[in-house]
């Protein structure tokens, strides 16, 4: 992949241009799309998805988890070298350039791949005023929302699977909640001091929701994977388990079905058609164990 595009050079309006000479589009809504070839064929979430995840999110039922999140990001402020007190300035929205501009300036960066709409991204940044924040989709749906969900952050398409478009060590914060995970690219990425936070599901997480159902369960074996590969990329990462109970109305559950990966196979109606087979007569909700589990994995300060 061609390296950081800058807003230099005599790139056409609406775009910006890397070293190599390549031009990338700033989409209308306010996203860096960098994404070519075989990576767009690679499919985001759908608008039915991420809308459903935005409503969801938006009324609080994931709030446990963006403050543990925001907790543990808070870690990382001011432990790598020569960070210079500074205010963080808008991001938007040529996201990547500015994120890599402002980390280049000392300023803290919080990356999130998958980001969506970037909830939890945007809690983190929030937290500290010398912390920009980048989004990272596949989804024009979710990068649209993403990039407007705080005055700090930026939004950018790329594939997960090729090299990122950042420089090394120019991450502080990297975050990463149910979304594909590239292990080489977040250790080359994260400075000295930072951390990378990923969060996969617990072996309960929504498991009445996927009983009743048919949602898309969780791979045997898939926790064991993870930790192997995590040892095998940084020298000591830590896990936790966050788990708490949903008290979820019809409409919100369906929602919360709807914006994992059964969306993709799915659609509203059909959920409601099985959430009301499900249901015993005069139940208008059910109780969901939510549950996290929360990998920790702090580079060394140098």
């Amino acid at each position: 992949m061609p390296g950081p595009p800058s807003s230099g050079g005599s790139g056409a309006p609406g775009a910006l241009r890397c070293a190599e000479g390549h031009s990338f589009d700033v989409e209308r809504s306010g996203y860096l799309n960098l994404r070519t070839g075989r990576a767009r064929r690679v499919v985001g979430d759908t608008a039915e998805m991420v809308r459903a995840r935005a409503d969801f999110l938006g009324r609080g039922h994931f709030a446990p988890l963006t403050t543990r999140l925001t907790q543990l990001a808070r870690l990382t402020h001011g432990t790598s070298p020569a960070r210079p007190a500074r205010a963080a300035r808008a991001a938007r929205p040529a996201g990547l350039a500015a994120g890599a501009a402002g980390a280049a300036a000392g300023l803290e960066l919080a990356l999130e791949i998958g980001a969506g709409t970037a909830h939890h991204l945007a809690a983190i940044v929030d937290d500290c005023p010398e912390r920009l924040g980048l989004a990272a989709d596949v989804s024009k749906f979710a990068l649209r929302r993403a990039a407007r969900a705080h005055p700090r952050i930026g939004a950018v398409a790329f594939d997960v699977a090729d090299r990122w478009p950042l420089p090394d060590a120019s991450v502080d914060v990297l975050l990463d909640v149910f979304a594909p995970r590239n292990l080489p690219q977040m250790r080359r990425l994260l400075r000295p001091g930072g951390a990378l936070l990923l969060v996969t599901p617990g072996d309960d997480h929504l498991v009445e929701l996927r009983d009743a159902l048919g949602l898309v369960g969780i791979h045997p074996g898939k926790r064991d994977r993870l930790a192997a590969e995590l040892a095998g990329h940084f020298d000591q990462p830590t896990s936790e388990t966050l788990t708490f109970t949903l008290h979820l109305a019809a409409d919100e559950l369906v929602e919360l079905a709807l914006m994992g990966p059964s969306g993709h196979h799915t659609d509203a109606a059909e959920l409601r058609r099985r959430l009301a087979t499900a249901l015993s007569p005069g139940r208008t909700g059910m109780d969901v164990t939510a549950s996290f589990v929360i990998d920790h994995a702090p580079v060394a300060s140098a």
